[in-house]
């Protein structure tokens, strides 16, 4: 048995899985009922206030269904498509903000009239964005590809997994030995998680090596959903995963993810696992929720998670903290309104510190901290962490010629990364990594840069054990200084 995907056939060639004529329409038909919405939802606002908000999230998310128009030689795992797709999520999440505005923000003491001018703006700064990711993608040189030395599947592939799911589960349960037991490693939750584990990727690396396998496995066994032993890996590592660090969206990305990698082994799109999926993504974010916010007061509530319905989780969820982190809780609206005349410019210091990530802070104190944790302190004045968006920390760190210089580097990484996976398609190992990377990587943030080069390290380190990578010198691509048209 070999590490190969399954011969395509005809229609099936397209590694990114090809979008069908009727499903492109479908996908724009979606994105001018969300516009259409919004315009009713504005002209029945009791309190109407004009301002340009329509105008400008028309252009955005005309920008946004480009690729699905223009471009339809990208499959729905493209990075061209993908990206438009998973820019497009968090509009819906404001689709209050869009529709009657908004009436306050929780750091800003500004009238409504103001703060629809800050969502203007954000608006026009996210069209220049996804411009700029477009220029980058399809103007910009090609970096030279790499050609992995994907071997045969290994003898006793499936144990070996299991094997290294064993030890992740060990160096946690050291771990928690290590934080004085589970309950007084939740309680340290509370003084905030930025703060409490600086410095501990390398520990997090090892605990999330059974996620990693289960990838694998799910990559290289087509019949791994009806193995018993595979959903007890799998319940264990998300498990691990939330546990490990009090991370909810550690304890999700991983499905998404999974369910990403068999979609692209199959090479075909499965709608109902996918709506099942974000529904249950918002009922584990309330869930979870609930049961960390017991262990700040001092008491972990086991059966918190579970005080309120399934449907009312899910329902609190998405009008709840999901929504006010969209709307009156947006830092990027505070970075907009505050930088650079009463906060200055970062120049480039959350990008360093990614870029410094692998090296441990033991051997760098005064390594600069992650751009989430900065913006708690400096905008909302609290230790806890709020993620400013790729956008914003773009223009926190270098004003609006970031925005423009980020998207555009973004755009030339998911050239190449799209052209490194055509090349090496033919692989299950190339599959796991183009599937994780694609979801991980669907922005230019540095978090999601650190969440994405510590798990691709890992399942590079983890091949290469089980013997499915072998390692030689690189043969890259000649290196071409023209544009490149339709990119991969």
């Amino acid at each position: 048995m070999t590490s190969r995907a399954p011969a395509a056939t005809k229609g099936e060639a397209d590694p990114f899985v090809p979008i069908s004529k009727r499903q492109r329409l479908l996908v724009v038909a979606v994105f001018a009922l969300f516009l259409i919405l919004v315009l009713l939802a504005r002209s029945n606002d009791p309190t109407p206030v004009g301002d340009w908000i329509p105008t400008y999230l028309t252009l955005y998310v005309a920008l946004l269904a480009a690729p699905f128009v223009l471009f339809r030689g990208a499959g729905w795992f493209h990075p061209v498509t993908f990206v438009a797709l998973t820019s497009f999520v968090p509009l819906i999440q404001r689709f209050s903000v869009y529709g009657w505005g908004l009436d306050w923000h929780q750091v800003l003491p500004y009238r409504r009239e103001e703060l629809s001018e800050l969502i203007e703006f954000q608006l026009l700064l996210n069209s220049l964005a996804i411009v700029s990711f477009y220029a980058g993608f399809f103007l910009t040189p090609k970096l030279p590809t790499p050609r992995f030395r994907f071997v045969d599947e290994p003898p006793g592939l499936v144990r070996k997994l299991i094997l290294f799911s064993a030890f992740s589960f060990l160096v946690f349960v050291i771990f928690l030995a290590a934080r004085g037991g589970l309950d007084a490693h939740i309680a340290g939750w509370a003084r905030g998680r930025h703060a409490e584990f600086t410095g501990q990727h390398y520990k997090v690396a090892l605990m999330s090596l059974g996620g990693l396998c289960c990838w694998i496995w799910l990559a290289f066994r087509r019949n791994a959903l009806t193995s018993p032993a595979f959903w007890v890996c799998t319940g264990i590592a998300l498990v691990i995963a939330f546990l490990s660090m009090g991370s909810r969206s550690s304890a999700i990305y991983p499905v998404f993810i999974g369910l990403i990698i068999w979609m692209l082994r199959e090479r075909r799109v499965v709608y109902l696992p996918v709506f099942v999926g974000l529904l249950a993504a918002i009922y584990v974010v309330g869930a979870l929720g609930a049961f960390r916010r017991s262990g700040w007061e001092g008491e972990t509530r086991w059966d918190a998670a579970t005080d309120v319905g399934v449907v009312d989780t899910i329902t609190g969820g998405a009008e709840g903290e999901i929504a006010r982190r969209s709307s009156s809780g947006d830092v990027a609206l505070a970075i907009f309104a505050r930088v650079p005349d009463d906060v200055p410019l970062l120049w480039g210091t959350t990008y360093l510190e990614a870029l410094s990530a692998p090296i441990p802070r033991a051997l760098w104190p005064g390594k600069p901290g992650q751009v989430g944790g900065m913006a708690g302190r400096v905008f909302f004045g609290m230790q806890a962490g709020v993620p400013p968006g790729a956008v914003g920390e773009a223009y926190w760190n270098f004003h609006i010629p970031g925005v423009i210089v980020v998207f555009l580097l973004f755009g030339m990484f998911q050239n190449w990364m799209a052209r490194t996976y055509r090349r090496n398609a033919d692989h299950r190992a190339a599959i796991v990594l183009y599937g994780s990377s694609l979801f991980l990587c669907s922005t230019p943030a540095t978090a999601a840069f650190v969440g994405w080069i510590i798990p691709t390290s890992s399942l590079l380190f983890v091949f290469w054990i089980l013997g499915i990578l072998r390692l030689r010198r690189a043969q890259p691509t000649a290196l071409h200084l023209r544009p490149t048209g339709l990119g991969a």
